[in-house]
């Protein structure tokens, strides 16, 4: 028989079976209790933290799916080839296409049976890491170890030591973070900007740049590394984090119009659908030529049922732009509806 008893198993999702069934099962194959996350942006933060074997994930979450997981965690350079398994209790031909694409490691079909469930396992680790591969993860728990304590210069000597055997943009994150703890803002720009090199989706390095940016005074770099790191988590759905992104921007710079902009299309995501109006309409405040804010607050109006004032919305667009096709069509389709 397989010993399973040192591999670490993340489990991501909600409800009874991610946190017990699913446990059962693992246990009864011989693997030790599982790691649990209760969606997706904290699956992929245990991710980094953890550093498990294999990811478990639900494919129906919120905020975060599955799928958008996967995704994330193949985009990152050192996390990238960590075996992912989606479970879902109805699949499309559709969706296991994109999952495959996305490079997915195993799909399986609820309910689950702790025999299918073994078979999968046992594929995904024919396929064992490489030993330089698994001497950087070594390397890379350790100098993490290192830094939770405060240790910099031997954090960086064990991360030096990861970049000898492959480029991370994870180690170039930590080191930024312990450049930046220690005020040398260069080196810690240097250090986000390899790491973002590596990385271009890496939204919390860019998030990092800014906040050094913001140290040194430079409010406008520190906005546009901000606004950088918070499209990237609403493209994402990591609605919490660009929220808080979003926000931020304001407060450096309370006249950019676009911040709001993304603002009201996260909060229409949400069906927070008055917040997005309120969003808008400070934006017009400040830009009352914009026709894309007219149309985005008439479509916010449109899914809350004020059809007149959608209307003069998009009439507002049209008339600042008579060749916005997308406004007359809504117009016309309001004229259908009423």
């Amino acid at each position: 028989m397989r010993s399973y008893s040192s591999l670490k198993i993340l489990v991501v999702g909600t409800g009874t079976f991610y946190h017990h069934n699913l446990e059962n099962m693992l246990t009864k194959i011989g693997f030790p209790a599982p790691e649990h996350a209760d969606d997706g942006p904290s699956g992929w933060e245990a991710v980094k933290r953890l550093m498990p074997d294999i990811v478990v994930a639900q494919w129906d979450m919120p905020e975060m799916n599955g799928l958008a997981l996967l995704k994330v965690i193949r985009s990152d350079p050192f996390h990238g080839e960590t075996p992912v398994i989606l479970c879902t209790n109805e699949i499309t031909k559709s969706d296991v296409i994109k999952a495959g694409e996305s490079g997915v490691n195993a799909i399986l079909v609820e309910p689950l049976s702790i025999e299918v469930l073994e078979q999968k396992i046992n594929l995904i680790l024919e396929f064992d890491m490489t030993p330089s591969t698994k001497q950087a993860r070594a390397y890379l728990e350790k100098g993490d170890r290192y830094m939770r304590a405060g240790l910099f210069d031997l954090a960086l000597k064990e991360y030096e030591r990861v970049l000898t055997i492959l480029e991370s943009a994870e180690v170039y994150y930590n080191i930024g973070y312990i450049k930046t703890a220690r005020g040398e803002y260069d080196e810690a720009l240097v250090a986000f900007r390899k790491a973002t090199q590596i990385n271009q989706l890496f939204a919390k390095a860019y998030q990092a740049m800014a906040e050094v940016y913001i140290k040194l005074g430079d409010k406008a770099m520190a906005e546009k590394y901000l606004n950088m790191a918070g499209e990237i988590f609403l493209e994402r759905e990591m609605h919490e984090k660009a929220e808080s992104v979003f926000n931020e921007i304001i407060a450096l710079n309370p006249e950019t119009t676009n911040v709001y902009n993304s603002l009201g299309i996260l909060y229409r995501r949400q069906n927070r659908h008055a917040d997005a109006v309120k969003v808008y309409q400070k934006a017009v405040k400040i830009d009352p030529e914009d026709e894309n804010i007219h149309f985005n607050m008439g479509r916010a109006y449109l899914e809350m049922g004020q059809h007149e004032l959608a209307r003069q919305c998009f009439k507002k667009a049209l008339e600042l732009n008579p060749r916005f096709d997308t406004a007359q069509a809504m117009l016309k389709a309001l004229e259908s509806i009423d």
